[in-house]
């Protein structure tokens, strides 16, 4: 069964169990909330979507002064959950986390879910791939590796995950940016990524910093470049690829949102509340544990963001497809 199968299927079992959106009451915000609050993940419990959201959900409970009950409705490459929140009421006692696999869903015509289906409330945390070597590759920096890649189209072998998927898709960014050609492999997982590298399967990887920190930090691999918009404040000396002169940035957020047209008085209760909760030092702590950055951005930025992500998924995938 294919994806977009899958994800229609799942979609008519759930049917009965969701209710449709209809206009939201008008309230005050210290009138929100009076009741328990659920949030939907759309990824199993103890996974990164996860445990970011929960981190964070933490955190906004005690200044909601209500219970928050997190379900994970799983299935369909996330669509499933997206759905139901979706369709959910929309009068803010039903959220969902936002994060960067959200905007795939048109480009790739995956099932009917549009980034216009949600209120877009906050960001709260996210992380960018490093591209990485090992530590006695030829390629000492990033100018390097793409010198090597121009004078042998497609003999660099560069470790992802699914073709397509959150490591694919910025390595062909990038190799549109640059004006090279590399040979990518899918793997499963970024641990496979990191093992196939330190064994020499691999000529390089993109994958994320928690994955192949520790190796760095024994001196068995070496990061070339940082895929945001801003250096990586554990490894302040590594440059991005957009310093580097390729207009590259790719941030996979995690984020808080709702079904469209919560009221004004529940959306801003919760931006608020995030924008405290980006400042408190257990939050940031427990983030860096996860290998995750805090993502100060407010609705609009984050709704920004998410429509770059989208512009960016759209371009990757024609570039796949060529």
């Amino acid at each position: 069964m294919n994806l977009r199968r899958s994800i229609l299927s799942g979609l008519a079992a759930t049917a009965v169990a969701l209710t449709l959106s209809s206009p939201s009451p008008v309230l005050a915000q210290d009138d929100y909330p009076t009741k328990a609050v659920d949030w939907v993940v759309m990824w199993r419990a103890g996974g990164g979507a996860d445990s970011a959201s929960r981190t964070f959900i933490e955190r906004l409970e005690p200044i909601l002064g209500e219970d928050i009950v997190v379900k994970n409705i799983t299935g369909g490459g996330g669509g499933i959950g997206y759905m139901a929140a979706k369709t959910a009421k929309a009068d803010g006692y039903t959220l969902v986390t936002i994060q960067g696999d959200l905007p795939k869903f048109e480009p790739m015509g995956l099932a009917p879910i549009a980034l216009a289906d949600f209120d877009i409330i906050a960001g709260y945390a996210f992380q960018s791939p490093m591209i990485v070597v090992s530590a006695d590759s030829p390629y000492e920096t990033l100018d390097a590796f793409v010198a090597a890649a121009k004078d042998a189209p497609g003999s660099i072998s560069v470790g992802t995950t699914d073709i397509g998927g959150v490591f694919h898709q910025p390595l062909v960014l990038f190799e549109d940016a640059a004006g090279i050609e590399t040979r990518a492999v899918a793997l499963e997982g970024s641990s496979q990524q990191t093992v196939n590298l330190l064994g020499g399967n691999t000529d390089a990887a993109v994958t994320w910093v928690k994955a192949t920190a520790p190796y760095v930090e024994e001196g068995k691999l070496r990061y070339l470049a940082y895929m945001a918009s801003e250096r990586h404040p554990d490894f302040p000396d590594i440059p991005t690829v957009s310093e580097l002169g390729y207009d590259v940035v790719w941030e996979h957020p995690y984020g808080v949102g709702a079904p469209a047209g919560i009221p004004d008085a529940a959306k801003a209760k919760i931006e608020a509340a995030a924008k405290e909760i980006w400042e408190d030092p257990s939050f940031q702590e427990k983030l860096d544990q996860q290998g995750l950055t805090v993502l100060r951005m407010g609705s609009a930025d984050y709704t920004e963001h998410m429509k770059k992500m989208q512009a960016d998924m759209e371009k990757a995938i024609g570039l796949i497809q060529q």
